[in-house]
């Protein structure tokens, strides 16, 4: 369990992380994907393909089958709405990433 000073701040962090417009963005963007079931299908899909790509062995990466799924995903990207999305998820994932690294960066956890 974390102290009170602590957890003041963590909560501190998050109203703050609420009042950007990251995080309004992605909000946004989620709300108009939930409401669209295709669009939340097409999501689904890129996402699936993105990992597919990632799970891929590095020796494959250049291969018929990694330009395939990538072609598929960018397809499925052109979709304004997807595109939105991802865009929006994207950066909110990004900024969440540096107010880690800035919390942590001077934290000493090596053994």
């Amino acid at each position: 369990m974390i102290d009170d000073k602590l957890a003041k701040c963590a909560d501190a962090v998050k109203l703050a992380i609420k009042e950007t417009n990251e995080y309004k963005e992605f909000e946004e963007q989620k709300r108009i994907i939930r409401l669209d079931p295709e669009k939340r299908s097409l999501i689904e899909r890129a996402r699936s393909l993105q990992n597919r790509l990632m799970d891929l062995p590095e020796d494959q990466r250049n291969s018929d089958y990694a330009e395939s799924l990538q072609n598929e995903y960018e397809e499925i990207a052109e979709d304004t709405a997807v595109y939105d999305y991802s865009r929006a998820e994207a950066m909110y994932m990004t900024m969440i990433q540096e107010v880690l690294a800035r919390i942590i960066e001077n934290v000493d956890i090596d053994i």
